[in-house]
Parts: C-alpha cells; structure tokens; sequence
C-alpha cells in the first residue's frame, strides 16, 4: 500500500471513475487529519475485505466506507472526489498512480489544519460538542480512529 497526496482536476466524474482501477482509492482531503489515520482505516478496511466480512462489492469503497465509519455509500461519498479541482489522498493498492498521473495528478502536501476544517470534521463523523468539551480539540483524531474502529468491529 502506498498513500500519495495530491491536486487533480476532474472534468467528468462518472468517466473519470471509470478509467481508475479498483484498488485505487481517492479521499477528499478536506477530510483528512493525518495519514496515519487514512493508513489506519486503510488497514481496518483490508481486514475486513480478507475476512470476507466486507460491506461493498469493491475495495476502495470499502476503503471510503471504512474512513468514514459508516455503511451508508451516500455518507462515505461525501469525502471522496467530485467534479472541479479536488485535493485529494490516495491510496494505491495496484499501482494506479501512473494512472492518475496520465490523468493530470499533481503530488503536493493538502493535508493540513485548521479550525474550519477541524469543524467540519467533527461535523462529518457526528463529534459532538460534548466529546468536544471532555476531550478538546487536539484529541479529534483519536476519536476519529474510534469511530473507524468502532465501525470495523460492529458491522
């Protein structure tokens, strides 16, 4: 597994996703903390898939479904790619960077902070204010492995 960070322009989605191998993953960064914990329900998801107790017909759905701790494909879209110009984290299982590469991926650091994203990631795994107020905000991401582990283990 090889996790990339980049910018890639999508034109068309449903064409785009149709020339991207399964295996290829593609989270919206707006919704990435670290790495380590996209690794962390890469992992998680992988599990799951060699256990046979997946959720999806594909792996990187089950990639997204596991980042976003939820089996609604409706939720776990959310923070996958859309059309326009997307910052995104991708996680390679099959060597599709090439890929994304003839496809006008750019590798840059989008992975970053911030209030606002802080917010809308709380918002996004159902952090409330409470959790908030009992763990402060440099604590987030420990609850947002929770929720990935919580997810892995009750589906």
């Amino acid at each position: 597994m090889r996790i990339y960070q980049g910018i890639i322009f999508v034109k068309n989605l449903r064409d785009f996703l149709k020339q991207i191998p399964d295996g290829c993953a593609l989270i919206n960064a707006d919704y990435v903390l670290s790495l380590e914990t996209v690794r962390f329900a890469v992992e998680k998801a992988l599990k799951s898939w060699e256990e046979g107790k997946r959720v999806s017909k594909s792996i990187s759905m089950e990639i997204l479904l596991h980042f976003s701790a939820t089996r609604q494909i409706n939720q776990a879209v959310k923070a996958g790619i859309r059309e326009g110009e997307n910052r995104v984290v991708v996680v390679d299982l099959n060597e599709c960077i090439e890929i994304l590469r003839k496809l006008g991926f750019k590798e840059r650091d989008v992975v970053d902070g911030g209030e606002e994203k802080l917010r809308r990631i709380a918002e996004f795994y159902g952090i409330g204010n409470k959790e908030i107020e009992v763990t402060g905000w440099e604590k987030i991401e420990m609850i947002v492995r929770e929720r990935i582990a919580l997810f892995s283990i009750s589906k």
